[in-house]
């Protein structure tokens, strides 16, 4: 405690991401009774969800600072990020396949129970991120520096904790892009609506509809998928070519990025 006193800005930085790490890996110890993991994936979120509690109260505060509570005004930004982020993966998936000539097609055959499942096992995943790098360390880090600092550092933390590296060269340019575009979303829509509910319907509906509903092959949830075009050997570098891969990707996520950036922030009652 008297850490917190002599560097309370520093030491509560250290506390977070010491906690964190504890909540990440803390679920493999605790003796759940058989078969939990299996039907209940909120564990190391409930875990990670208390870190951030547990620094909220060395100052005296409590979670209302992420807009993380039960009330209706917030809970709202839940389904309408969850609409966003499927609608903005939906726009990059259309003009990326006018770019590659690919055929899109529509599977007239559905599992609703499936998608249903992948809805819920998704949500865990995507509300552990935002709770990970856009809640108490990246408002502390925007109150001790300022939104610049706080954003390169998540920025930084957020691609590192995605396998980037494991797919060549421009693979890993292109989702490095795709996250840092992905990154200043989620944290506007924390940053404007005032709620991590915001960004994490975002980043859930992204995660839902880049895995299961828009895809390449056809899935017993593709709402979508592709017949793919044939294609032509590069015959040398093209970096315009690239660039416009690039942004017909993100299209809907550059986009919803700058309608978030004019968004009006709700007043406090």
């Amino acid at each position: 405690m008297n850490l917190l006193k002599t560097y309370p800005n520093l030491s509560r930085l250290l506390l977070f991401v010491v906690l964190i790490i504890i909540a990440l890996f803390l679920p493999d110890f605790i003796p759940l009774p058989k078969g939990t993991k299996q039907v209940f994936p909120f564990v190391g979120l409930i875990l990670i969800i208390i870190a951030n509690w547990t620094l909220y109260k060395t100052e005296n505060k409590n979670l209302d600072e992420l807009g993380f509570n039960f009330s209706g005004q917030n809970l709202k930004y839940l389904p309408i990020g969850l609409v966003l982020g499927i609608l903005a993966v939906l726009i990059g998936y259309y003009l990326k396949c006018l770019l590659t000539g690919d055929i899109i097609i529509t599977n007239n055959s559905l599992d609703y129970r499936e998608i249903l499942k992948e809805l819920y096992w998704i949500l865990p995943t995507a509300a552990v991120q935002e709770f990970i790098c856009r809640s108490y360390g990246y408002k502390k880090l925007i109150s001790i520096y300022n939104l610049r600092i706080a954003n390169l550092v998540t920025v930084i933390v957020f691609v590192s904790m995605h396998n980037v590296f494991n797919i060549g060269i421009f693979g890993a340019i292109f989702y490095s892009i795709s996250l840092i575009i992905g990154h200043f979303v989620f944290a506007n829509a924390l940053l404007k609506a005032g709620t991590i509910f915001f960004a994490i319907g975002i980043h859930w509906g992204s995660n839902v509809a880049n895995n299961q509903l828009f895809t390449e092959e056809k899935l017993s949830t593709s709402i979508l998928f592709l017949e793919k075009a044939a294609q032509e050997e590069p015959t040398g570098f093209n970096p315009l070519g690239i660039l416009l891969y690039i942004i017909a990707m993100n299209i809907g996520f550059i986009l919803l990025w700058r309608f978030l950036k004019r968004w009006r922030k709700p007043k406090k009652n």
